[in-house]
């Protein structure tokens, strides 16, 4: 199972993906 924390790194890491990343993961685990 991923953690919060892999999908922040996965999404900080691209320039494109840093703002999505966080987001969806906040709403989809939160």
């Amino acid at each position: 199972m991923i953690s919060a924390f892999d999908i922040f790194k996965i999404g900080i890491g691209p320039s494109s993906s840093h703002t999505v990343g966080p987001m969806n993961a906040g709403k989809k685990f939160y």
